[in-house]
């Protein structure tokens, strides 16, 4: 009875490191180069993890010297709640010597879209979208740090120092952000092992809710209107970012498109997922060569 209670418990503990390890993923190391333009060209297609609640894809990999980061959203509403509601990146490790916890904060662009219109194809869409990306990374603040090394608290768009940003859009005009850290600045150099366990959690926050009489359509000349048109509504409009960072999931959309019914901004249908805040987990692990 007892060799069979002290097999029992060895089994139950090895399931259990088991089940422990099973969310874990392995960095990919980099072999080629990943230029920080906000564009994912350098990647490997398709991304390697997607979120429903976000809607981001992304992709994680590491060299000797750098983590790089790439997250892109091709669902256009919550491209634009992102955009205007502002996100944020933690990265964290309880490592022995090792251990940091560390994070990107995206300020959002509440008028985002103002005077955007819904084209007559998919191609004047795209066209359309593109143009208010240009118009975020034109007015995104710079991004806040907290918890390197270093002790660097802000971040510039483009920046071609240590911590590395490009935002832009990919050839089907879908968001892209991309990062490079160097590793230096997320533990002490020379304990740095390149086995290290890491918790990734990206937050998005939830945008306010109109107050009564908002988020009609206003078309071009508009003061909130957004990207709308014809009938429907668009990705424009409804709510202004606002609120900081932090726990809680939004509803899994259905990817893509514009909301339709009658009047700007966001579908009633839809107006619950984005006032909502998301966010995800996701443990990582740094790989050698």
């Amino acid at each position: 009875m007892k060799t069979f209670s002290l097999a029992f418990l060895i089994l139950l503990t090895f399931a259990f490191q088991l089940s422990a390890q099973s969310d874990v993923s392995k960095c990919k190391f980099k072999t080629g180069e990943i230029h920080i333009d906000g564009n994912d060209k350098d990647w490997t297609s398709p991304l390697s993890f997607y979120d429903d609640n976000t809607g981001f894809r992304y992709s994680i990999s590491n060299d000797k010297q750098n983590m790089y980061l790439i997250f892109t959203v091709d669902d256009q509403r919550k491209m634009m709640k992102l955009m205007k509601a502002g996100w944020t990146i933690e990265l964290s490790s309880k490592e022995k010597k090792r251990k940091f916890n560390s994070s990107l904060n995206f300020q959002g662009v509440p008028h985002l879209g103002q005077g955007y219109q819904r084209g007559s194809s998919e191609q004047e869409n795209r066209a359309e979208v593109n143009l208010i990306i240009k118009d975020y990374t034109s007015q995104l603040p710079d991004v806040l740090l907290h918890g390197f090394q270093s002790g660097v608290s802000e971040l510039k768009l483009n920046s071609r120092k240590d911590i590395q940003l490009g935002i832009g859009a990919n050839f089907t005009q879908n968001l892209v952000y991309e990062i490079a850290i160097p590793l230096k600045e997320l533990m002490v150099e020379q304990s740095i092992q390149l086995d290290e366990l890491i918790s990734l959690e990206v937050s998005v926050n939830g945008m306010e809710r109109p107050s009564s009489g908002e988020g009609e359509h206003r078309g071009r000349s508009g003061e909130g209107g957004g990207m709308s048109g014809g009938g429907g509504g668009g990705m424009g409009g409804g709510y202004s970012g606002g609120g900081h960072s932090g726990g809680g999931h939004s509803g899994g959309g259905r990817p893509g498109g514009y909301s339709g019914g009658g009047g700007g901004g966001y579908d009633s249908g839809n107006h619950s997922s984005m006032a909502e805040k998301a966010s995800f987990k996701q443990k990582i692990e740094l790989v050698g060569q």
